[in-house]
């Protein structure tokens, strides 16, 4: 088993003019087939509107990289792209998320979709402002007098996990509607 942050990857396509539905149902059976495959944690489809955008979204989250890859590298997968012929203009641009996007709150079984990214920077901000404040205020005054290398390495090492497994998630979670 591995360790590795959830990932997903995000695929826009842009269907041939009168070809959506069909384009729709493709990403609908490719779907079908991924949920199949270890570590999937879902998929999510955003059809082709002519109000906000022609391309259809298609989105999918594994556990990690390795289960995206085992995906990405499938026989069931290569069959389905091959499928895109006649649906399809252009390439299809690809957006992957792990990493520190990836511990941004997300719908359960729902692919992590990024935020923007000011509204990322904000969720940081407002999650790293307390733990600051309160490390300067209670532990400041009583390492002053350590190396600057200790002191700048024992708030990192307070910090980093508090930002990964409490400030950011906690907050994400509580502003998820606004983030997203």
């Amino acid at each position: 088993m591995t360790s590795g942050l959830p990932v997903s990857v995000v695929i826009s396509r842009t269907p041939i003019p009168g070809r959506e539905a069909d384009l729709v149902a493709w990403a609908e059976g490719i779907a079908t087939v991924a949920e199949q495959f270890p570590g999937h944690l879902g998929a999510r489809i955003y059809p082709p509107e002519e109000s906000d955008r022609g391309e259809l979204v298609l989105a999918f989250s594994f556990r990690d990289a390795e289960s995206l890859s085992a995906w990405e590298h499938s026989a069931q997968r290569r069959d389905w792209l091959r499928r895109l012929d006649g649906l399809i203009v252009g390439e299809a641009r690809t957006h992957s998320v792990s990493g520190f996007e990836g511990i941004f709150a997300h719908a359960p079984g729902q692919p992590v979709l990024p935020p923007p990214r000011w509204k990322t920077a904000t969720i940081i901000a407002l999650a790293l402002y307390p733990v600051s404040l309160l490390l300067t205020w209670l532990l400041a005054p009583r390492i002053a007098d350590w190396n600057l290398f200790l002191r700048v390495l024992l708030t990192v090492v307070i910090i980093v996990p508090y930002m990964a497994w409490l400030g950011v998630p906690y907050l994400s979670r509580w502003l998820r509607g606004w983030l997203h």
